[in-house]
């Protein structure tokens, strides 16, 4: 009797650990040295956060899951349009209706962005200027957005799923910078998105296709969203590429364009080394206020150590270089060191 109490006491704990779901810890910390020539920025050195978020997911019931992610380093003001803090990343929950569709309605993931977009800030070293809308002389002077505005929003969201094949359909709020709460704000439309994701050869090739849309400030202004990827990834090697467009077009038909390629190499092949390239090369194209024509050109070099093979923690080490190449003036560079670690745990286990 004794021996059967404590086979069920220890089943009903197990059971109510797997019903818990998972409390993830994202921590990534980093020390950065940048500097800057013919900038208007100054050099800096700094220990920051990275990356800081708790991640919790877990099931109502067997079709329907919920998903909240607090992100500790980023702002806790009060949104107007969603009421939510800028620092919820994720607030949402998911019916899965059947085996091909499920519908997601709260704060999640846009799809926005590519490849490029799809990986986790943790892992990010290198961004072209369509996910920041910045450059070494800082931020662009036109009024694009890009993923680092659009990647969480509020809305709903259909998924479709055929084998490997997804298909995402939303429609979200239209800017996420929109201020605090009780500001005005001019929202009366949605953004509307759809994106197709695909993957071959058991997925060891995956393309993704996306088009979002959304009204501008005044009437008859449009921005649209447009990106073409392609990635391999099968050991030893994992490549990806990312055609990127963000465009911003008036009624009176002028239109400030953002263009990015971004290309990704690395090479998984060692236990505990991870070698990475990276290429990014952009052009801002501005014909609102004033006709120019900036380029921009980066790479990076990256090593990332894992010393535990069955825990997801690592070291890396990191260097940016970008050039700015204006309509005018001198070119301006930013180059950048970073050395730091990150570790992803689960609270529960």
């Amino acid at each position: 009797m004794k021996k059967f109490l404590i086979a069920a006491l220890a089943t009903t704990t197990m059971t109510s650990a797997a019903q818990a779901g998972t409390l993830n810890l994202d921590l990534r910390a980093d020390y950065n040295s940048t500097s800057y020539d013919e900038s208007p920025l100054q050099d800096f050195s700094k220990f920051y956060f990275k990356t800081g978020r708790l991640d919790y997911q877990g099931k109502a019931t067997e079709d329907l899951s919920f998903r909240v992610r607090l992100a500790f380093n980023k702002s806790a003001t009060q949104l107007a349009t969603d009421s939510a803090q800028t620092a919820v990343e994720y607030a949402f929950l998911t019916h899965k209706m059947s085996e091909m569709f499920a519908l997601s309605v709260g704060r999640f993931n846009t799809e926005f962005g590519g490849f490029e977009g799809a990986t986790s800030g943790a892992d990010l070293y290198l961004t072209s200027q369509f996910y920041t809308m910045s450059g070494p002389a800082g931020a662009l002077a036109g009024d694009n957005f890009g993923t680092a505005n659009l990647l969480y929003m509020t809305g709903v969201k259909g998924t479709l799923t055929f084998g490997d094949q997804n298909v995402y359909i939303m429609a979200t709020n239209e800017k996420a910078d929109e201020g605090a709460a009780g500001a005005a704000f001019d929202q009366n439309t949605s953004m509307m998105g759809i994106v197709w994701r695909g993957g071959w050869m058991e997925k060891a090739l995956m393309t993704n296709l996306s088009y979002h849309t959304m009204n501008g400030v005044a009437s008859g202004d449009k921005n649209q969203f447009m990106t073409a990827g392609v990635m391999w990834n099968a050991k030893p090697m994992m490549f990806s590429l990312d055609y990127l467009m963000s465009e911003n077009k008036l009624d009176a038909g002028d239109k400030d364009t953002v263009t990015s390629i971004v290309a990704k190499f690395a090479y998984t092949g060692m236990e505990q080394w991870t070698p990475r390239l990276e290429f990014q090369t952009s052009e801002e194209k501005r014909e609102i206020g004033v006709e120019e024509t900036n380029k921009f050109i980066g790479y990076g070099v990256v090593v990332e150590y894992k010393p535990y093979t069955d825990t997801n923690f690592r070291y890396h080490l990191s260097y940016n270089n970008v050039k700015e190449e204006p309509e005018t003036g001198d070119d301006i560079t930013s180059q950048e060191i970073v050395l730091g670690a990150r570790l992803m745990a689960d609270f529960l286990k």
